[in-house]
């Protein structure tokens, strides 16, 4: 059976939209319901602006927790709850998502008011985590999801993610090739800012969620593409390149794995949406036995036989926080309590493999295992699970005249596994970016099952 079209149009203004987006935006309303009442839709440049102040560090410019970003999603926050009262938005119902994000957060923020990790010092670090993991993506994908469909916004909002991509594969390129008078922030080439100075790492002064972003923006530009014309076809063709670039020139693993994931999901599932990705995979293979990359080639060492120290952190560190969860397994030792704790469970095992642990945790699964138990970690796996298969479900159910809806939800589907691979090699606490942008496509496509449901009541 065909799935309800969730335009709330006919099936030729359906056409039109799918096939020229920008085309149904000056149509007459067709519902008298809204026309009587102005639904709430997505904020589409505040949403854009949001995700770009995101990216910089704005230690290194001198400012501290009250920062554009956080200033630009209150706003955001503002005028949500203003339609919430005024019933334009639609009210938050509570789904397996929802009550995860709800408790999951009632337990950091309880286990971090109990530990306080942030006493005795004048900055709220673990404070900042809370924004980066729960405040801002919760707040983000609830906006999101409780707005009114509207792929013109969706689009508009795409778009904007391509022009920061611009400006990201640029930066790349002119720090690989240190050309820093065209670096901006000036701070990127500070060897004394950030961590990993020598690759591609952006304003966020760190490579793994440079190569994180430059990903996303490969997913925006796919999902533009069968929307633009033949000339902005070919320029957003030399961006993906660049953006690849960008992607190689971060050095990192993690990187070029998300990409990997990216790529193979897309390629194989993808329809038409994954022709770039085939493409790239023929190209990376040529070059792979080519021996065309000097970190990436069959006939020498590449990225992933180097570093070994960083592996052998990562294996200590993870062996000394699991025993950590494991002598605590119900409360943890309290949220952001790591540092102050290591030294406890750091064996003569993990000594051989390093000799300390003060580069912090690179493993979110087991960081919360040790901070808040086994609830903690067992929540934030809940929560990924129900992400996913709201996701997964949605694309099942979308029939292909729904493509740039189904696409949306692969977009979320792979940046979901990606966020869930990098938590692998790092603490998600500490990046603000890709929990965001996660949760937005996630909260996007929510809105799309949202307005499937309403169609199918009808």
């Amino acid at each position: 059976m065909a799935y309800p079209d969730i335009s709330e149009q006919s099936a030729a203004d359906w056409a039109c939209e799918r096939n020229s987006p920008a085309a149904i935006a000056t149509q007459p309303e067709s519902n008298p319901l809204r026309s009587r009442k102005k639904r709430f839709g997505l904020p589409a440049a505040l949403l854009a602006s949001f995700l770009f102040l995101q990216l910089f560090d704005y230690h290194a410019l001198g400012m501290s927790t009250v920062t554009p970003d956080r200033i630009v999603f209150l706003i955001i926050c503002a005028i949500f709850v203003s339609a919430l009262r005024k019933g334009q938005a639609r009210s938050i119902s509570m789904s397996g998502v929802e009550w995860s994000m709800l408790v999951f957060a009632v337990l950091c923020t309880v286990s971090y008011l109990i530990s306080n990790p942030d006493g005795g010092t004048d900055r709220f670090k673990w404070l900042i985590t809370l924004f980066n993991l729960i405040v801002c993506p919760f707040g983000t994908y609830l906006i999101a999801k409780n707005s009114r469909y509207d792929s013109v916004k969706i689009l508009w909002l795409l778009r904007a993610i391509v022009c920061i991509g611009v400006y990201l594969a640029f930066t790349a390129s002119f720090e690989h090739y240190r050309i820093d008078a065209l670096v901006f922030p000036r701070y990127i080439v500070d060897p004394h800012v950030g961590i990993q100075f020598g690759r591609a790492r952006g304003p966020m002064v760190g490579s793994n969620p440079m190569g994180e972003w430059l990903v996303l923006v490969y997913l925006a530009i796919c999902l533009v593409l069968p929307f633009v014309g033949k000339m902005w076809k070919v320029l957003l063709q030399g961006l993906i390149l660049l953006v690849i670039i960008g992607i190689y020139f971060t050095l990192t693993r993690g990187a070029w794995i998300s990409f990997g994931i990216v790529a193979v999901l897309t390629a194989t599932i993808g329809g038409k949406f994954g022709r770039p990705s085939r493409a790239i995979a023929i190209v990376v293979l040529l070059a792979f036995f080519a021996g065309v990359g000097s970190k990436f080639s069959f006939g020498g060492d590449t990225l992933f036989s180097r570093r070994q120290n960083t592996i052998d952190y990562r294996l200590s560190n993870n062996e000394t926080t699991f025993n950590m969860g494991m002598a605590n397994f119900v409360t943890g030792v309290g949220y952001g309590k790591f540092g102050e704790n290591w030294q406890k469970y750091f064996g003569s095992k993990q000594k051989e493999l390093t000799k300390d642990l003060t580069d912090g945790n690179h493993n979110t699964y087991l960081g919360l295992f040790a901070d808040l138990g086994f609830p903690g970690v067992a929540l934030y796996v809940t929560l990924f699970g129900f992400v996913l298969k709201e996701c997964i479900r949605l694309r099942r159910s979308l029939d292909r005249g729904q493509e740039f809806e189904r696409n949306v939800a692969l977009s979320s589907i792979g940046l979901v596994a990606i966020l869930l691979w990098e938590a692998m090699s790092g603490d998600m606490r500490f990046n603000p970016t890709l929990n965001t942008v996660t949760f937005l496509f996630a909260g996007l496509t929510a809105s799309i099952t949202v307005k499937a449901k309403r169609a199918r009541s009808k």
